[in-house]
């Protein structure tokens, strides 16, 4: 099990790095297609979800995530791997939950266009 000791998010400039937690979706490769007597299977093009559970600062502005378009999110684990997702869009904001120490956290769904290592 690997353990994340930063996310960022990276907008127009903007860096966001107020989040709780992250998670990375399945990724569709391949796709299967019904041909005349068999079956058969194309490649389509990998989009990656993400979901975030963004803490709403006390003191500071809270970060309009409507505005995210073409951003770039980066997850780095403690064992010193890097993943960076780009072409980071948001598809959905939650709503908001009022937590443990008067925390109000919200879960962001994101899409992203490409990944690197």
């Amino acid at each position: 099990m690997e353990y994340v000791s930063k996310v960022t998010l990276e907008v127009n400039g903007q860096v966001i790095d107020d989040f709780k937690s992250v998670s990375v979706k399945e990724v569709e490769l391949r796709k299967e297609v019904p041909l005349a007597n068999k079956t058969g299977v194309v490649k389509v093009t990998p989009k990656y979800g993400l979901q975030v559970e963004y803490v709403v600062p006390k003191d500071a502005p809270e970060f309009d995530f409507e505005l995210v378009e073409d951003g770039t999110l980066t997850i780095d684990l403690e064992n010193g791997t890097r993943l960076q997702y780009s072409g980071v869009y948001t598809l959905k904001i939650g709503e908001a939950k009022y937590g443990e120490d008067n925390e109000v956290t919200c879960p962001i769904e994101l899409i992203a266009m490409r990944r690197s290592k």
